[in-house]
């Protein structure tokens, strides 16, 4: 009868060779959720400075809006931002009137209501903003007359406006730790209404 004969070791792993593995393993896994992690935060960041944008984009818009057919303006100074009281006369003589005004937490305000009949609201509220992970505030909104430069163009002067308006955004969940930015939005405003008849008066 012929023996077989047994090989003393048979192939596999051994208990190096699997601790190394979980440890690679386990590396690999932590740098899959941190980039995870990363990525995702970006996009949170990304989406909301999207709705930050078009907000200012659109308060702009209104504000132009405005001026373009107002006659007569006023701006003065009220809590650290600029309050604009505008007036015009419609086809039938009656004078209507707007005033734009603003603070930190409402942002900017049409005859003290939200624009677009109230459905536009400082971007607080939405996607990745429940649990305050970002969280927007008006920095700045000021009104200024362009400078007269010459008298043959200080009623074109005294009917333009530059407008800025600053949010600034604090982002939360940002790696590396708690971040802010702040958007700026300007606009130069012609008022030809105002231009074709100088006889209101500016208040400053």
């Amino acid at each position: 009868m012929k023996k077989i004969r047994l090989s003393s070791w048979q192939s596999g792993l051994t208990l190096v060779e699997m601790v190394a593995t979980i440890v690679i393993a386990g590396i690999v896994m932590m740098g899959l959720t941190l980039s995870a992690r990363t990525v995702l935060a970006h996009y949170q960041m990304d989406t909301v400075r999207l709705d930050v944008r078009h907000y200012g984009n659109t308060v702009m818009r209104e504000i132009y809006k405005e001026l373009n057919l107002a006659k007569h303006i006023c701006v003065e100074n009220t809590n650290g931002f600029a309050r604009l009281d505008l007036s015009w006369k419609d086809k039938f003589g009656l004078i209507n009137r707007t005033v734009i005004s603003a603070n930190t937490q409402e942002g900017i305000l049409f005859d003290y209501e939200r624009p677009l009949d109230g459905n536009l609201s400082l971007p607080n509220k939405g996607a990745f903003r429940t649990r305050n992970q970002h969280f927007v505030t008006l920095r700045d909104f000021r009104v200024s007359q362009q400078p007269v430069t010459s008298a043959f163009l200080a009623d074109f002067s005294r009917s333009t406006w530059d407008i800025i308006l600053e949010l600034e955004l604090v982002m939360n969940t940002a790696p590396g730790g708690a971040k802010r930015e702040v958007f700026r939005f300007k606009r130069t405003v012609f008022m030809p209404n105002r231009y074709i008849s100088m006889k209101d008066q500016i208040c400053l």
